[in-house]
């Protein structure tokens, strides 16, 4: 299987937008997770406060991505109907989303969208605002942002990695807490959180 699975919504959500992209992790950050991972819509849980969080970044003009590795598709656990299920289900909870990117490869599948690798959000962004970054420097300097108020939320130092390879504002939670222990600091345009790669 050659690159994420994309689900693209924009053109059905009206938004004042400001330019900006909100990219979310979804297990640990809108639903919580699980070891054996997210098998079906039933085992589908989101996490309190996350559809309030979703509610305010629209307000500030987000367009909003969520950017997922699930490694059970390349696993053989389930297919592509499953995560469009998932996601049919989680759109049921948290409102319509712009674009949801998942990732089905395993590390050794050596893909380039498998978070930390960018390409989920390159990928994303460049179906919202038609620009994406083309490479990244994991010993360079943090990239600039596409636009500056660009973010991304995860509960793993992979989802940081990621947002840092496209300039992003990183915010990181506690995977049992989700996008609500962050959702202020975000209002308050805080520039996020510091993050060395390698």
């Amino acid at each position: 299987m050659q690159g994420p699975i994309a689900e693209v919504n924009v053109s059905k959500i009206d938004l004042d937008w400001n330019g900006a992209i909100a990219f979310l992790d979804r297990d640990g950050v809108l639903n919580f997770g699980s070891p054996n991972y997210i098998n079906s819509p039933e085992e589908l849980e989101i996490i309190p406060g996350a559809k309030q969080a979703i509610k305010e970044l629209r307000e500030l003009g987000f367009r909003i991505v969520i950017t997922t590795n699930q490694s059970a598709i390349m696993r053989g656990l389930w297919g592509e109907k499953t995560i469009h299920a998932i996601h049919e289900r989680l759109q049921e909870e948290l409102g319509p989303l712009d674009v949801l990117m998942t990732c089905p490869h395993r590390n050794r599948d050596m893909c380039d969208c498998r978070k930390p690798r960018p390409g989920m959000l390159n990928q994303a962004s460049q179906i919202i605002r038609d620009k994406s970054h083309d490479t990244v420097d994991w010993w360079g300097d943090k990239p600039k942002p596409i636009h500056p108020l660009d973010l991304m939320v995860g509960d793993r130092n992979s989802d940081m990695e990621a947002g840092w390879a496209v300039g992003a504002r990183l915010f990181k939670v506690d995977e049992n807490i989700g996008i609500k222990q962050v959702i202020e600091r975000i209002i308050n345009n805080d520039p996020g959180d510091d993050l060395r790669p390698v």
